[in-house]
């Protein structure tokens, strides 16, 4: 009996204030309404990227270092693509030269770029790249400029093993060649 007696004071309290409620509620959706129309668009690409880390690596590190923990792989993966001179290739080929005024913000900008574009690994051969900007176009050229870069590292390290390897079997040519006129 109590129960249904609060139960009726509250609805009758409620039925009262309605024109209050609705009100407040109404008040409350126009602000977010108004928050979300002023929030910046953010727009992100991302790229999946398959790397054979241990065949990229192993050229950049052969003498070096020894062999790493996946991890460590993936983070020097991840310098190796974030590096200075390659974020200075993403600004030069991208429009994001266009943003800088002075060598400040340039510095800047390559600092905050180094910082904004996401590399995490899917799984030990497969790689996400992500990058946000207010821009779409310049968020998608971004990330495509990076796989761009990787790739053409990719392929010159494949031009020059390639070449090493030729070199190689010429001079066996010719040691056999040799070898055979005597």
């Amino acid at each position: 009996m109590n129960l249904s007696l609060q139960l009726r004071r509250h609805a009758t309290a409620a039925w009262q204030h309605r024109w209050k409620a609705m009100l407040l509620t109404w008040f409350i959706c126009i602000a977010g309404w108004i928050a979300v129309y002023l929030m910046p668009n953010q727009y992100m690409s991302t790229a999946r990227m398959y790397a054979d880390a241990d065949a990229i690596l192993g050229t950049l590190l052969r003498g070096i270092a020894v062999e790493g923990t996946p991890a460590s792989q993936v983070d020097v993966l991840q310098r190796t693509l974030l590096s200075r001179p390659n974020l200075e290739r993403v600004v030069a080929r991208t429009d994001l030269d266009m943003r800088i005024t002075s060598q400040q913000s340039r510095e800047r900008l390559i600092e905050d770029l180094g910082r904004q574009i996401r590399i995490t690994p899917q799984t030990r051969t497969l790689f996400s790249i992500e990058y946000r900007d207010h821009d779409p176009r310049v968020a998608r050229d971004v990330v495509q400029t990076l796989l761009t870069l990787f790739v053409e590292a990719a392929t010159g390290t494949d031009r020059r093993q390639l070449e090493t390897a030729r070199n190689f079997v010429a001079q066996q040519i010719s040691a056999y060649e040799a070898q055979l006129r005597e």
